[in-house]
């Protein structure tokens, strides 16, 4: 019961302390917003647009990964452009992604993250695709940081090794794919006059759909898959291109109430200094 009438006692004055002091609160509050509207305002503003990428890189290593690291690699190498661009080391962005200085600098922010879908069992399983979201001072600029991202990955040694090494196997596997469809085609021609037959094998595929293929038309189904792959697996290309963006971001909403909040904080401690005086 005391406690009951200690709260509601303190309760009581702590209103009586803002109705005392109101004129001052309301005073803080609204130097503070219109202090947080005149800086968003003045300083530079941004644009914001996000565009969908994939990568071949986990193809060119040929490493057993685990399905959430597949774009690992691509995800973690954008991400390491934000340390250069958050210590303001233009030179080095300009020099990676092959921007003038201007465009640089006008670069606020970088970021790349894996894509997932959730299945029926609300699972979540890595895409083969991820995200990158950019934030630039200048809008003319996303479509040379965008030119800037694919320079920036087709001229990273790393990269480079494992795509043309990558690019050598496929054609080394072509040629004897087609070498083994030459024999194979000399096989059957050859087989009809002994009353052989070599000119199909069962495929499987499901429990409901079963195909019957010949062993030439298989071979020509893989290396056409390889040349889909040579050509779609690239160290980047961008599913969806960065949006040309001509909305500005201020933040001016969040910042006024966190500007208000803090504004109110502030009033009160000087208001609680004033009355002890």
């Amino acid at each position: 019961m005391t406690e009951e009438i200690n709260l509601k006692q303190t309760f009581t004055d702590f209103v009586n302390f803002i109705s005392r002091n109101k004129n001052i609160l309301f005073g803080f509050i609204f130097f503070g917003v219109i202090s947080v509207i005149i800086y968003q305002n003045i300083k530079p503003s941004y644009f914001e647009t996000q565009a969908i990428c994939m990568s071949g890189i986990a193809e060119y290593e040929r490493i057993e990964q685990l399905e959430e690291l597949s774009q690992r690699t691509a995800v973690d190498l954008i991400n390491h452009l934000q340390i250069n661009i958050s210590n303001k080391d233009y030179s080095e962005i300009s020099s990676l992604l092959n921007l003038t200085l201007d465009e640089s600098k006008s670069i606020k922010s970088i970021e790349a993250e894996q894509l997932y879908q959730q299945d029926m069992n609300e699972k979540f399983y890595a895409l083969n695709k991820f995200e990158v979201r950019l934030s630039v001072f200048d809008n003319n600029a996303i479509e040379s940081v965008q030119s800037g991202l694919i320079n920036y990955f087709n001229n990273n040694g790393f990269i480079k090794d494992y795509h043309n090494q990558y690019l050598e196997s496929n054609e080394s596997l072509i040629d004897d794919i087609k070498s083994e469809m030459s024999v194979l085609s000399t096989m059957r021609m050859n087989a009809s006059s002994n009353s052989l037959d070599l000119s199909s094998v069962n495929i499987i595929s499901g429990k409901d759909d079963k195909t019957i293929s010949n062993q030439i038309i298989s071979l020509a189904q893989l290396k056409e898959e390889i040349r889909t792959n040579q050509l779609l697996l690239t160290p980047l290309v961008f599913v969806t291109d960065f949006a040309k963006t001509n909305k500005t971001e201020r933040d001016l909403l969040i910042w006024s109430i966190l500007g208000g909040f803090i504004s109110l904080l502030f009033g009160l401690l000087f208001s609680f200094v004033r009355e002890l005086k």
